[in-house]
């Protein structure tokens, strides 16, 4: 009998021993499971704050030169910290860049900026970025043609021909309360190619160079033939002040 006795609680003692390993392997094999997961999450919040980062830095690069395109004095400065420091070959301070930019580019008969692609060196909240840069402003206009006021694209050409240009602006970023802003903005300038302009704005071209352009309408509705016409005419009589500027 005791033998017998002895055999049942032998078989209980290897079941429970049995179940046990059974539960330590399922418990490690979870938080393995956890483990790879807490992996692809900190992964993906990696990634996720790479993007965003690259969004930011993006934005605010199309904000600055929209603001160049538009004249738009609150766009411009909002591009930069304080106290960031600005070069086109002569420092400018950010203060000034409204009055520098927008007054060398009227000099122009219509002009645009395009960035084109950017590289980023990120470091906790400074980053390094380099954007390459196309811009069309060296199509002088003819001012005997301007009217007073305020300025406005109009193309008034008396060139045969004019400088479409290529550069790269080198800027350092810096994170402050998750906005990223310029604090250094160099302008390096890479090509120059002389075009035939044609004159096609002195009855076709509708922008601005201020809040009346389409751009700024809220909601934007379909122009009128007469909206059209007029834009266009003012167009033919253009605007200008003369100074020097910013690519």
């Amino acid at each position: 009998m005791r033998s017998v006795v002895l055999g049942v609680v032998v078989l209980a003692a290897a079941a429970a021993c049995s179940r046990g390993a059974n539960d330590a392997g399922k418990a490690a094999a979870e938080l393995a499971v956890l483990h790879a997961l807490d992996a692809r999450l900190a992964k993906l919040e990696a990634d996720v704050s790479s993007m965003a980062t690259y969004q930011a830095i993006w934005d605010n690069e199309l904000n600055y030169t929209r603001g160049l395109d538009r004249h738009d004095p609150d766009l411009m400065p909002k591009s930069f910290w304080p106290e960031a420091s600005i070069s086109y070959g002569s420092p400018v301070k950010v203060a000034d860049i409204v009055s520098y930019a927008n007054d060398g580019h009227s000099n122009s008969a219509a002009h645009q900026h395009h960035v084109t692609g950017l590289t980023l060196d990120v470091d906790g909240n400074t980053a390094h970025e380099e954007g390459y840069i196309l811009y069309s402003s060296d199509m002088p206009r003819n001012k005997a043609l301007d009217t007073a006021g305020a300025p406005t694209p109009g193309r008034a050409l008396t060139a045969k021909l004019a400088t479409l240009g290529t550069g790269r602006y080198e800027n350092r970023y810096e994170r402050r309360d998750g906005k990223w802003r310029m604090i250094v903005h160099e302008y390096t300038h890479d090509i120059s190619m002389m075009l035939q302009p044609v004159d096609l704005c002195a009855t076709a071209c509708l922008g601005r160079w201020d809040r009346s352009d389409i751009s700024y309408l809220r909601p934007l509705n379909p122009l009128s033939t007469q909206d059209r016409t007029a834009r266009a005419e003012q167009s033919r009589n253009p605007h200008a002040v003369t100074s020097v500027g910013a690519r």
